[in-house]
């Protein structure tokens, strides 16, 4: 890796940390997207892989609720799981360049009404149900795009939960899903020696970006804290979809 590729390899990691600090959400998508700017997709894959891992580790053990969030959302990141390896077995591959522009704009559409028009809200007595469906759609499309976005991110924002169960929640969800991604990168052989170096280097700038993006967030109400996250969703669709254009 060239001086300047790890240059871009640093500056993503500092963005997409920012982007998971401050709404829980982007690392991968925001890393990936700077990164192919100087690198292959497979190999911004594969670097992506592990500080993607233990971010969402540190998300999912953060703050307290771990135990009693797993209960309540474990349905979710097995079949989240699942999904993502039935996806991987049909496809015979893991990711899609031409599906993740269309997964953006969902996202990106969702956002827009949640802010001006819809508020959606899912009660509590749907979860028993709601939860695993929502986790097997989710690891389908991620086995699809290679990135963990819909339906999942729009279900837990229209859940009545305050603005750290739900990051801490999303933590516990991507660390299932994250880890199923990688054994499937493992499985198809993109890891190499370089990829392995430069995803264990990129852990410092990317929770460099996670401490200052977690100031924002304890600095923000419930409410302003929603808009933020959807905002940070509408953002994080808008970079997906460019693809489409």
């Amino acid at each position: 890796m060239t001086e300047a590729q790890m240059m871009v390899v640093a500056g993503a990691f500092i963005v997409a940390g920012f982007a998971k600090g401050a709404i829980g959400i982007g690392l991968p998508p925001i890393a990936v997207g700077l990164m192919t700017l100087a690198l292959p997709l497979g190999d911004a894959l594969a670097i992506m892989t592990i500080p993607t891992i233990t971010t969402n580790v540190f998300q999912a053990l953060y703050g307290g609720q771990f135990l009693v969030l797993l209960r309540r959302f474990g349905t979710m990141a097995v079949a989240a799981v699942i999904g993502v390896f039935a996806s991987v077995v049909t496809l015979g591959k893991l990711g899609s360049p031409g599906t993740i522009g269309w997964l953006g704009l969902v996202m990106a559409l969702y956002a827009l009404l949640a802010l001006f028009a819809w508020r959606p809200v899912v009660p509590r007595a749907a979860e028993p149900w709601a939860n695993p469906l929502m986790g097997l759609a989710t690891g389908a499309v991620t086995g699809i795009t290679g990135i963990a976005a819909v339906p999942f991110l729009p279900y837990m924002q229209s859940l009545q939960i305050s603005k750290n169960e739900l990051i801490q929640g999303l933590g516990i969800l991507f660390v299932c899903i994250t880890a199923a991604l990688a054994a499937a990168l493992v499985q198809q052989n993109v890891f190499d020696t370089a990829n392995l170096i430069g995803g264990l280097a990129a852990i410092v700038p990317t929770f460099a970006g996670v401490w200052i993006g977690q100031k924002v967030r304890h600095a923000a109400s419930p409410e302003a804290f929603r808009k933020i996250f959807l905002y940070g969703m509408l953002a994080l669709g808008l970079h997906m979809a460019r693809g489409l254009l």
